[in-house]
């Protein structure tokens, strides 16, 4: 974050704008708004800002800029036409110790202006930190289309209601969940839509519906994608918002997490193989905790949280306790790594039956009869088998399997960082001395069928020239 964003009470305080033209004005109106004391310094001004000055709005120090100026204004704009006069003008705020703004010259600058929507007491501010201020306007009048006419009256009414909500429901994660009910809900609905009135009666009642002291609790099992964070559902999405904890993967795409509250709880409770990690059962326990404890809980897994995700032990012990949660499907690695290497898992002319199986079982076992697996049009999408992709290679041939079957390795799938390798199994099943989990970018998921080998021609995601790996070692290289 290249600048704190920030809104400052500037009620009564000393401000200064140097400069006399429409810029200063523009300047001028947004501290006048904001309840400044304005001195505009410049030895002309216009005729709006010269109306401001005689209606007692403003003070005009009649003068070329000289530091002292400056004296105890708490912000100061450099907005004149002239790059030597508005330098000097920065130069003396960084020797007072003042933030200063010089317009169109963000390097000069100690704070920048953003691009702001005034709904008060609801302000919305957007910044491109200074890069790119025409993208931060159509930003602001795409959210400002977006929102509510009557966001302010929302806003009020909240006000109003905020103490007695308050008094009545003391535990913190209570008053949290029953303002998110309220607007989520009528009572909302009713304010914008002018019946305040209603409002108050549904909030009444639903404050008396509440338990004080026992406020109820649900886990959320939430797929988070296979990485590009713009995967995760819109479901998702709202639910990851809402929450009060979120108890990630290891695998989840950190910048999913920018998108939950900022006063949430986040808990990493990733296993990651031969790495340190948390047992289901202490997740499990935790989810309980939580649960029970009255806090809204998204569980957040990569992919989708029901294949090979462990939610299903997760939810026989919510179930177990008698919790409630829900389940939000998410995009699977497998299929989405697919998608972006330009893989089909299944084609009218070379696959007509897709299985999904795990390379690692948590008790330890592997399956010892591979020939439902070795058919032709059959493809086989393998998890977590980076350690033992040449042994399962090797076994499949066995099993009746082509050596020249098409094979491709996805590495980091659907992520700026995505690895994308076409061979076959016999030259990955011979690289078994060579090979180790670290030889290969994880997490990683291995397709074995026919269109594997349309990864060489269709993988259009950062690579739409893709290569064939020739051998092993090609794969440690570490370029697509």
């Amino acid at each position: 974050m290249q600048y704190l964003p920030l809104f400052a009470d500037i009620q009564k305080q000393p401000c200064l704008v140097v400069g006399g033209g429409e810029v200063a004005l523009r300047k001028v109106r947004q501290l006048l708004r904001a309840g400044a004391r304005v001195t505009v310094n410049a030895p002309a001004v216009t005729a709006e800002l010269a109306a401001l000055v005689d209606d007692g709005q403003v003070h005009h120090a009649e003068a070329p800029f000289r530091p002292e100026l400056i004296g105890e204004s708490l912000l100061v704009f450099a907005a004149t036409n002239d790059t030597e006069t508005n330098h000097a003008v920065a130069d003396a705020c960084a020797r007072a110790q003042r933030f200063c703004n010089v317009v169109d010259d963000r390097e000069a600058c100690s704070f920048i202006m953003p691009s702001i929507i005034d709904r008060a007491p609801i302000t919305v501010a957007v910044s491109s930190s200074g890069e790119a201020p025409a993208l931060a306007r159509w930003l602001r009048q795409r959210i400002e289309a977006d929102l509510p006419g009557r966001l302010a009256h929302l806003a009020r009414w909240i006000g109003r209601w905020r103490k007695p909500v308050g008094t009545r429901l003391a535990n913190q994660t209570a008053r949290i969940g029953f303002w998110q009910r309220m607007l989520d809900g009528d009572a909302a609905a009713a304010v914008l839509d002018g019946r305040e009135g209603q409002a108050d009666a549904l909030l009444e009642n639903a404050l008396n519906d509440q338990a004080e002291g026992a406020p109820r609790g649900e886990a959320w099992l939430v797929g988070a994608g296979p990485g590009d964070p713009e995967l995760i559902t819109l479901r998702g999405l709202h639910l990851l918002q809402r929450a009060d904890a979120v108890l990630y993967d290891s695998l989840v795409n950190p910048d999913v997490l920018d998108f939950a509250r900022r006063d949430a709880d986040l808990v990493c409770v990733g296993k990651r193989a031969g790495k340190p990690s948390v047992s289901q059962e202490r997740i499990n326990a935790e989810l309980v905790k939580r649960v029970r404890q009255g806090q809204r809980v998204c569980r957040l897994k990569g992919g989708d949280p029901l294949v090979f995700g462990r939610a299903g032990e997760e939810m026989e012990a919510l179930a177990g306790h008698g919790l409630p949660f829900q389940v939000v499907p998410g995009i699977t690695a497998g299929g989405g790594g697919a998608a972006y290497a330009g893989i089909p898992l299944t084609h009218r002319q070379m696959a007509d039956r897709v299985t999904l199986i795990t390379g690692h079982r948590a008790d330890g076992a592997e399956p010892t009869d591979w020939r439902p697996f070795a058919t032709p049009g059959h493809t086989l999408v393998v998890y977590m088998g980076a350690r033992r992709i040449a042994e399962i290679c090797s076994a499949l041939q066995q099993a009746g399997r082509h050596p020249d079957t098409p094979a491709a390795i996805i590495s980091k799938g659907t992520t700026e960082q995505q690895q994308v390798r076409v061979t076959t199994l016999a030259k990955l099943a011979q690289s078994a001395d060579a090979t180790t989990h670290e030889d290969i970018a994880t997490p990683a998921v291995f397709i074995v069928g026919e269109v594997a080998a349309l990864g060489e021609t269709l993988n259009w995601f950062g690579n739409p020239e893709a290569q064939t790996a020739q051998n092993i070692p090609q794969l440690k290289e570490g370029t697509a």
